[in-house]
């Protein structure tokens, strides 16, 4: 059974399954040529780098010129960058990093400085019971983020890109390109000339990337979509999770509505509430019947009330949201 799949001429996925209920299958791309790159790095577990040793020999064994050097992570998230450590150990690949991806990933504590809340994503925590009753869950999530993806921290790398820099790889020109939104400091590698973007997680053909704070900002995220859309010749989308996106005018525009149905919905239950609204309150309104919902989509709502007090639609009070009755013109 081949460990990757030729998806385009020369361009590899690599898919690392993992349990969904802990863990996504993560998309790894191998661009092969004399200075191959795989972009995102994966999960560090032991599975998870022998299967992209498996890969690389392969693709190795394809064409003798060709030879896998290097690895480029498309952002932070624990399942994009906790293989690069083992990948440099064991195959001597060298890490490109951005400047801003080398502060987070220092040390332990440069990285959980990463995720400090602003008071306003602390409104969550409507109750000091709520702050408290979240402590054993959070450390449980670094305990299992730890053991189960491999997470491992760079004290350096080899080579700083930045945004706007071309990679060339076997007569392929990538530029890379500043993407925030899901994650502040995520960028993406587009070729012009086959019309391919590398999209990271900014892309999904089936579901809606999440959303979440410190790290994820709305406003961002629009300004990142629209500017997808101007790619010129943009044709095919290849996504960190999922499959290829052949239509990607069209599924860029679902996205960018869906998130606008969803920022017209928190409005509106705000607006509702005269006196304001603590966050419980809001989310249930949301999500009144599953639990598990409520849990994993606090993000996006706070991501999307932070939107809403930037651009002065709704005004944070205490421990209640409002809608800040000074201002006419709504911009979702």
């Amino acid at each position: 059974m081949n460990p990757c799949e030729e998806i385009y001429p020369g361009i590899f996925k690599v898919v690392q399954h993992k349990s969904r209920r802990i863990a996504p299958p993560v998309n790894i791309y191998i661009i092969a040529g004399d200075e191959g790159l795989i972009f995102d790095a994966g999960y560090g577990d032991d599975t998870s780098i022998r299967l992209m040793g498996e890969a690389i020999d392969y693709i190795q064994k394809l064409n003798k010129k060709w030879h896998i050097s290097r690895v480029l992570p498309s952002h932070t998230h624990p399942d994009h960058f906790s293989g690069l450590k083992q990948l440099k150990n064991h195959y001597g690949l060298k890490i490109m990093l951005t400047e801003p991806m080398a502060r987070v990933l220092s040390n332990k504590h440069t990285y959980r400085d990463s995720y400090r809340l602003s008071a306003l994503q602390q409104y969550r925590y409507s109750t000091v019971y709520q702050r408290i009753s979240e402590l054993p869950l959070q450390l449980i999530f670094r305990t299992m983020y730890k053991k189960v993806y491999g997470i491992a921290f760079l004290q350096s790398h080899d080579i700083t890109v930045r945004p706007g820099e071309k990679i060339s790889i076997n007569g392929f020109t990538f530029t890379i390109v500043h993407g925030p939104g899901h994650c502040n400091d995520h960028i993406m590698l587009y070729n012009e000339k086959e019309g391919i973007l590398f999209a990271g997680d900014n892309i999904l053909r089936s579901i809606y990337t999440w959303l979440g704070p410190p790290r994820s900002n709305l406003q961002e995220y629009y300004t990142t979509l629209e500017a997808c859309l101007r790619l010129p010749n943009l044709k095919l989308v290849l996504s960190a999770h999922g499959s290829p996106i052949i239509n990607p005018q069209e599924r860029i525009k679902e996205i960018i509505e869906y998130r606008k149905l969803r920022t017209k919905q928190v409005y509106s239950i705000v607006a509702n509430e005269t006196n304001g609204i603590p966050f419980p309150k809001l989310l249930n309104a949301i999500y009144p019947r599953s639990l598990q919902r409520r849990w994993l989509a606090k993000g996006w709502i706070i991501v999307t009330l932070e939107y809403l007090v930037d651009n002065k639609i709704l005004k944070f009070e205490g421990k209640k949201i409002k809608v800040n009755n000074s201002v006419t013109d709504r911009i979702y």
